[in-house]
């Protein structure tokens, strides 16, 4: 029960630490349609989606993989070059 919410702690610190700033500013609706379930794959009610989040925040390394593999999250130790290399096409 308390997992999740040391998890979401985690996330959180881990968000400000390595978030990917630019590409959150540039995709802010789909950041937040993601957050609210509320895109075509993962279409949710509001009382669904805080359940599908509980869940999700269960296993948070999984989490943090998807976040990196979409460019939401820097690689850990990614200097400024690799970083700028990233979002060069934003």
């Amino acid at each position: 029960m308390i997992q999740p919410i040391i998890n979401l702690c985690k996330l959180i610190r881990i968000i400000r630490e390595r978030g990917n700033r630019p590409l959150f500013r540039q995709s802010r609706k789909q950041v937040f349609d993601i957050l609210f379930c509320r895109n075509d794959i993962n279409r949710k009610n509001p009382v669904s989606a805080l359940f599908y989040w509980f869940g999700v925040l269960k296993g948070l390394d999984m989490l943090v993989w998807r976040l990196e593999t979409f460019g939401f999250l820097f690689q850990p130790g990614a200097t400024e070059e690799q970083r700028s290399r990233l979002n060069r096409y934003l």
